[in-house]
């Protein structure tokens, strides 16, 4: 029988079948499911029924682990008007903003993100745009998301905002979706 070598010194034996096929098992849901199930690390940030107008950032995460980054998933876009948003890195001390605590989705863990997650009920300042990493549209009454897959990350102090590019008064709200590693872990 022979041995595979996993890279992390926990080798096993490799195995056939009575069809001299290979026996292996994989994992092969997405990582937020893993993360979630095996170590308590993926999370929703809700920020819901938000005032917002042209111009105001009614969403804003930041990672402030200095041992994770933070995957971003998904990120829902819920407007009572027609709406552009733009998403940003941020660089700055978020004001203003109503605090969100992001709800652990393993409900049998209750692990607190390490974040700092603000709504913008009241517009939130004291932000510098650093670069632009998407726009999105929704239709009044609409729902709609933008599927990151993980690939958005947010290394330790990393910061994105949501900003209402074109829009006019009136309640939004978003669904946030992210998980976290240890830097490092594959």
């Amino acid at each position: 029988m022979a041995t595979i070598e996993d890279g992390k010194g926990k080798n096993g034996k490799a195995s056939v079948s009575s069809v001299q096929r290979l026996n292996v098992s994989a994992k092969n849901a997405n990582r937020m499911f893993y993360s979630s199930r095996d170590f308590g690390n993926a999370y929703n940030a809700v920020y819901d029924n938000i005032t917002a107008t042209t111009g105001d950032y009614s969403a804003y995460l930041k990672n402030t682990s200095s041992t994770y980054n933070l995957f971003v998933s998904e990120i829902e876009f819920h407007s009572i008007n027609d709406t552009k948003w733009k998403i940003w890195e941020v660089t700055g001390t978020a004001a203003s903003g109503e605090t969100v605590t992001p709800a652990e989705l393993n409900l049998s863990r209750n692990i607190p993100a390490p974040v700092i997650a603000m709504a913008g009920d009241t517009n939130i300042t004291g932000l510098t745009n650093v670069q632009q990493i998407g726009s999105h549209r929704n239709t009044a009454g609409g729902d709609s998301g933008m599927n990151f897959g993980g690939t958005l990350i947010l290394g330790p102090g990393d910061a994105i905002a949501i900003e209402v590019d074109v829009g006019v008064s009136g309640l939004v709200s978003h669904d946030l979706f992210f998980w976290m590693e240890e830097i490092g872990a594959s």
